[in-house]
Parts: structure tokens; C-alpha cells; sequence
């Protein structure tokens, strides 16, 4: 890399990673809520899954490596770093979450399947808010997407709730901590996507 490249911020770079990041989360997040509506195959699914979590392993790593060599940045080298280690975060709990699923043999229940369409309604949300995060014109629609994921994780914590108050009803010990584990861990998911999009809301504020 020249002096002139090394000097002038690399838009295309850093948004290109993490539009394809904030699109493996989505890819992540759809497989998860094909795990749990048709658990045949399940084995082979986690894989498929856990693959992805590799794909965004190695992103996040991309990322990391383009900061290190790029003396000016689009946007704060702190925003890049936060947003793609949060939208890394999402992945690791979608994955955690499904992986407990499998070597726990349970039964997906009506909680997980509603945590999960939050997440990925979210998902779409932090997808399409970065795809128009190179664009500062775009930033209305930025900003709704950011308020549609913080209102998703309202709904999260509602159905969090419920599901723990139902799941402490009953008795089996062992049921109770495999369910109250894979429910963290979608729920986490959820927090994670809210991050994301309260670090996006910084990065308009100082863009505005």
C-alpha cells in the first residue's frame, strides 16, 4: 500500500466488510429459525451454521486487519471496531444458542421460536441499516432502523420474561436449566443486535 492510500480513508474497504458481515448475521439468524422449525437434520444444520459463524470469524478479523493498516477511516476506528465486534457478538449467541439446541436434545419451545424472530427481524433491520451507512443521505432510514431494532428488543425482554415465569413453573431440574441456557443465549442475541444499533445511532450523531 502506497503513501496516498494509506493516507486517504478506504469507504469502499471498510463498508464492503461490513455490509458482507452485517449479512452473514442475517444468513446466521435465518438459520437458526430454520433449526428450530424443522429439526430434522438438526446435526447437519448446527454445521451449516457454525460455518457461518466461521464466515463472520473471519470478517471481523478483516476488519481488524484494514485498521491496522489504514491511517484515516471513513467513519471513528472506534465505531468500526465496536460495531463489527457487536455484530460478531450476534453470530456467537445465534450459534451458541442453536449448538445447545443439538447437545441438549430439546425440543424447541414457543419462547425460542419467538426470541428467534426477533432476532432475525432484527437482523434485517442492522443489514439495511448498513447497507446505507456509506450514504450520510440515507440517514432517516438509518435511524428508523435503529428504532425498530431497539423496539424488537423491547419485545425481546416481554417474551423473556414470560418464558422464564412459564419455565419455573415446573419441576424437572434438568429441563429447566438446558430451557433457561438456550433462552440466555437467544435473548443475548437480541441485546447484541440492540448494541449494534445504538452503536450505529452514535455514528449518525457525529455524522449528522
Amino acid at each position: 500500500m502506497g503513501l496516498k492510500e494509506w493516507l486517504i480513508p478506504q469507504d469502499k474497504i471498510f463498508f464492503d466488510i461490513m455490509e458482507k458481515q452485517s449479512f452473514t448475521v442475517l444468513e446466521g439468524a435465518n438459520k437458526l429459525m430454520e433449526i428450530l422449525k424443522n429439526p430434522n437434520g438438526v446435526e447437519a444444520k448446527v454445521e451449516e451454521l457454525k460455518e457461518i459463524e466461521h464466515q463472520g470469524d473471519k470478517l471481523i478479523k478483516d476488519i481488524f486487519v484494514e485498521l491496522s493498516k489504514t491511517f484515516i477511516t471513513p467513519i471513528d476506528r472506534e465505531d468500526i471496531a465496536v460495531l463489527a465486534s457487536r455484530l460478531d457478538d450476534i453470530l456467537d449467541a445465534t450459534y451458541a444458542s442453536a449448538n445447545r439446541i443439538f447437545l441438549y436434545q430439546v425440543k424447541p419451545s414457543d419462547s425460542m421460536l419467538n426470541l428467534t424472530e426477533v432476532i432475525v427481524k432484527s437482523a434485517k433491520e442492522l443489514n439495511t441499516a448498513m447497507t446505507h451507512l456509506r450514504n450520510v443521505k440515507n440517514h432517516a432510514i438509518i435511524e428508523n432502523c435503529r428504532l425498530e431494532v431497539n423496539r424488537l428488543e423491547n419485545i425481546a425482554d416481554e417474551i423473556l420474561n414470560n418464558a422464564l415465569a412459564e419455565l419455573f413453573r415446573g419441576k424437572d431440574a434438568v429441563y429447566i436449566m438446558k430451557n433457561k441456557e438456550i433462552i440466555d443465549f437467544l435473548e443475548l442475541a437480541t441485546d447484541k443486535c440492540e448494541d449494534a444499533a445504538n452503536v450505529i445511532g452514535d455514528i449518525l450523531l457525529k455524522h449528522r
